[in-house]
Order: C-alpha cells, then sequence, then structure tokens
C-alpha cells in the first residue's frame, strides 16, 4: 500500500475526528527573534510555541544562539544596532559607564488570540455556562512580548497582555545574566518574573495541544476552592539559578514567591525547587559538541532520536481561607497554612517525527482542607467553624504522542490522570483525554483542533473538578462515575 496515496485520507480522517471535540488552546512566538536574527520562525519551532531541539537549545542558553567555532550570540545577529557608548570605555570602567546596544527597531512582538466556543448539548459544561454557542470571545486578548540582548550575556524577556474584560497582567519579565562562571552554559542566573518553575528540560509551553507542558492542574485547588495553586504554575516572581554541563546534563534551582488566596496576606517567600535533567542522543542541550548547531537532517530540523529524563523536588507554602470565617451576615477570610512537598518526573522519547512524552507527580499536603462554616446563635451571637488540618495527597499523571506529519501539521493524543485522598472516604479521580491537531496556515497564525472527554470518580473536597484543568463534569460524591464530552471551541491566534 502507498503511504504518500493514503496520507491525505489518513490526515483528513484524523481532522474530521478531532473536529467533533475541537477545542483550541493559548499560542505565544516571537517575532521579533526572527527580525532579530533574520531568519524563519521555523528555525526555532515547530506549531509555535512548541520549539525544535535547535529552539529548545536556545532559550536554554538565555535567548542566545548556540556557539560554533567559539562565536558569541551577536556574531548572529543581522538586524542593525545602536551603540551606547564607544567600545573603548571598557578600558576606562568604572570612570566611564559600561557600553551597550539597542536595535534600531523596537524588539516587540504582538499576539492576537480570539476564540468560539459551543458547549455540546446535555453536558455539564452546557449546564454551567447556560449557553450552547456565543461569539462573544472571537476577539479577547492581546499579548505584547518583547525579548532581546543587552549584551553576549545579559539578555531579558517580557510578556503583558490584555482582555477584552479590562484585564491587564504583566505576566513574566525577567533578566537572564548568563555564563557567570566556570565553562559557558554551566551557571546562569535569572531574576524577575519568571515564565515559571523550570522543572523539566523543556519550555514551559511545550505541548502541542495544552498551554503547558506540565498539568496546570491545582491539588490544592481540589481540597480548597479558595486557592488555585499548582507547582506547575504558570508565571512567578522569584530567582533561578540553571545550566548545562558537559552539554548533556541540565539542572535549574529555584526560590520563588509562596502564595495567599484573596483577602489574606502573602507569607515570607518559602517555596524552592530542585530539577536535574539528561538527554540521550539528539541535538545536545545546550546545541553545541556532539550535534551541535546543525540538526542532523536540515529537511526535518524537528526530528531526532533522543531520550531526554527529567526529575524534580518541590517544597512549597500556599496560606488558604479556611472556611470557619463564614458566618450568617458577615464573612471574613481566616488564614490557614498549607505547606507542600512534591517530586515527580517525567522521560520524553522522540524518533524522528514520533514524540512521545511521560511524567507524574505526587503531592503531599499538610493542611489541605477548608473546615466547616460558622453558625449564628440566638439574640445575635456567632459561632465559627472547626477548622480541619486533615493531610491529604494528590497524584498526576499525563501522557502526551505527537507525530510531526509536516512542520505545518501535527496530530496529536494527550492524557491527563489526577487522583486525591479524601478524609475516610476513597480517592477521586478524574482522567482527561484530549486528541487533537496543531497546524500553521502560516508561519505566525497558528490553529489548534483538540477535544477533551472527561471521565470522573467521586468528587473532589472542593465540590468541582474545575481546578484539575477539566470542565464542569460532576460525577457527584461518593461511588459514582460520570464520563462525558464537553465542549466544542475554535481559537486562532496571529503573532507578529
Amino acid at each position: 500500500m502507498c503511504l504518500k496515496r493514503w496520507l491525505p485520507a489518513v490526515v483528513a480522517a484524523w481532522i474530521g475526528v478531532v473536529a467533533f471535540f475541537a477545542v483550541v488552546r493559548d499560542a505565544s512566538a516571537l517575532p521579533s527573534f526572527a527580525r532579530k536574527y533574520q531568519t524563519s520562525c521555523l528555525t526555532c519551532h515547530t506549531v509555535y510555541p512548541v520549539l525544535n531541539p535547535f529552539g529548545e537549545a536556545f532559550r536554554r542558553n538565555g535567548y542566545r544562539f548556540p556557539s560554533e567555532n567559539g562565536s558569541v550570540d551577536s556574531d548572529a545577529e543581522k538586524s542593525p544596532t545602536i551603540a551606547l557608548g564607544q567600545e573603548e570605555y571598557t578600558k576606562t570602567f568604572p570612570n566611564s559607564v559600561w557600553p551597550a546596544k539597542i536595535p534600531e527597531a523596537a524588539p516587540l512582538s504582538v499576539m492576537i488570540r480570539g476564540t468560539v466556543g459551543v458547549d455540546l448539548p446535555n453536558s455539564d459544561a452546557h449546564a454551567d455556562q447556560g449557553q450552547t454557542f456565543t461569539w462573544k470571545n472571537i476577539v479577547n486578548e492581546f499579548h505584547l512580548m518583547g525579548a532581546g540582548a543587552f549584551n553576549d550575556s545579559l539578555t531579558y524577556f517580557m510578556h503583558a497582555f490584555v482582555t477584552t474584560s479590562g484585564t491587564i497582567d504583566v505576566r513574566s519579565a525577567y533578566v537572564l545574566w548568563n555564563d557567570i562562571i566556570g565553562p559557558r552554559h554551566l551557571v546562569n542566573l535569572w531574576v524577575g518574573r519568571l515564565q515559571g518553575p523550570q522543572l523539566t528540560s523543556f519550555g514551559s509551553r511545550s505541548s502541542y495541544l495544552t498551554t503547558s507542558f506540565l498539568p496546570l492542574g491545582s491539588i490544592s485547588g481540589l481540597y480548597n476552592s479558595s486557592t488555585s495553586f499548582a507547582i506547575s504554575q504558570g508565571d512567578t516572581e522569584g530567582a533561578e539559578l540553571s545550566g548545562v554541563a558537559h552539554h548533556r546534563l541540565g539542572y535549574s534551582l529555584g526560590w520563588i514567591a509562596s502564595g495567599a488566596a484573596t483577602g489574606l496576606t502573602v507569607p515570607n517567600s518559602e517555596d524552592v525547587y530542585a530539577h536535574l535533567g539528561v538527554k540521550f542522543g539528539g541535538v545536545a542541550l545546550d546545541g553545541e559538541g556532539k550535534y551541535g548547531p546543525n540538526v542532523p537532517d536540515p529537511r526535518k530540523p524537528w526530528a531526532e532520536k533522543a531520550v531526554t529524563a527529567d526529575a524534580y523536588g518541590y517544597h512549597g507554602l500556599t496560606i488558604a481561607d479556611n472556611g470557619t470565617g463564614v458566618i450568617p451576615g458577615a464573612t471574613a477570610a481566616i488564614a490557614q497554612g498549607d505547606r507542600i512537598n512534591a517530586f515527580g518526573g517525567s522521560i520524553r522519547a522522540q524518533y524522528d517525527s514520533f514524540i512521545l512524552t511521560a511524567g507524574a507527580q505526587y503531592e503531599h499536603h499538610l493542611a489541605p482542607y477548608a473546615g466547616t462554616e460558622g453558625t449564628a446563635g440566638v439574640g445575635g451571637a456567632t459561632f465559627p467553624g472547626v477548622p480541619s488540618y486533615n493531610r491529604g495527597t494528590g497524584f498526576v499523571e499525563y501522557d502526551e504522542l505527537a507525530y510531526v506529519i509536516w512542520p505545518w501539521l501535527v496530530p496529536a493524543v494527550r492524557s491527563e490522570y489526577t487522583r486525591v485522598t479524601i478524609s475516610n472516604s476513597s480517592p477521586a479521580s478524574l482522567l482527561r483525554i484530549l486528541p487533537g491537531v496543531a497546524l500553521l496556515p502560516r508561519p505566525n497564525i497558528k490553529v489548534v483542533v483538540a477535544g477533551e472527554l472527561d471521565m470522573a470518580y467521586g468528587m473532589p473536597p472542593s465540590g468541582s473538578w474545575s481546578a484539575a484543568g477539566g470542565f464542569v463534569v460532576a460525577p457527584g460524591r461518593g461511588h459514582f462515575s460520570k464520563v462525558e464530552a464537553e465542549q466544542i471551541n475554535a481559537t486562532m491566534s496571529f503573532a507578529y
């Protein structure tokens, strides 16, 4: 049977299947890098923001091109720059300011994102939203991103966004001091509002079907609805040391901000983590050494034969509202500290265009539960509720299989399994299955079509599976289960 003859039909059938469950996800990319180096976005990306092996090396190196024959990042720049001081100033420092340079054009990128959605009839999502279809969010986000270099070792990254609902937020903004001491890439310091803890060897947005390589589900939120803390949370303030040793061994050590529920004081920063990863085969982690800047097959820059293994540990603190201040006629947030210890790991195996990722994470929570609400007594008297100091555990497992048919077409399927304990009862669990396809109609236009099938058993202590990333599938408390397809969405993002 001729593969070329049947491949278009297979692809069409796949798209037809996932269109029934269509859902699209967020995207981000930086055309400012393409302008800086005068190269295609596909030099670093497949379907953006997913990075190919060269792009991952570029990211790990602090947004700098891998070295070739002793080159530095500025050797690869093609766009014009403006000198901020003469090079001779380096000889008279500290009596003069150390020189720098900036690009002639502002190093900014813009992304527009919009979504239209369909809640499937008879689904819990439809019951929760009270609607089937709406054009409301067809244009709902404006993202402004910037990145560049002050010199060959000092770089920066920023990302801000505005939504049509009026939300304005600086998602991330940090400075990267690279090659501080020792060999190249061994010791780098990233400081500011980071894109999140680096707990694997890959970028945080390395999934073709979701916004995060790691599941964004919140075990804390499944115990207590006042908090949404997740170890794989997005952007967070702090500092991180990271680097690559001997081209193949990567690490990160971080100290970041702890969090608190709305209305409660943010505690002293206590969250710390450590990560170690190693890559066998393929392009080196820093893009240098064996299989350095040039990918073995330049016709398929995404393809390699490699296995990457990662392991990490995390200790954190989140301050939740324990709910005991909820009294008829008055409501007050009462702080309860939940200390968290977790460990996890992942394996990513790639054989040419096939990419398989599998990972798991275990969390132990010291005091995650909300207590009982207060009550009103005779004569206006009130009685506060009783806090709960029971401990809890959570487990998350995820897998994703993708195949790069062409650089603009990547079908994939992903699963995420979440399980939490419940005091004096059976555990509750949620399995999400997401088949889909990522498309690039043009290098800077992205569409992701994916579906979601939820299979839930029991309800978590918070009373909703939404914190686990699922929609609102609600099997009820106790020994009940439910299987549902929840939503159909369509989103397009374009960047320039």
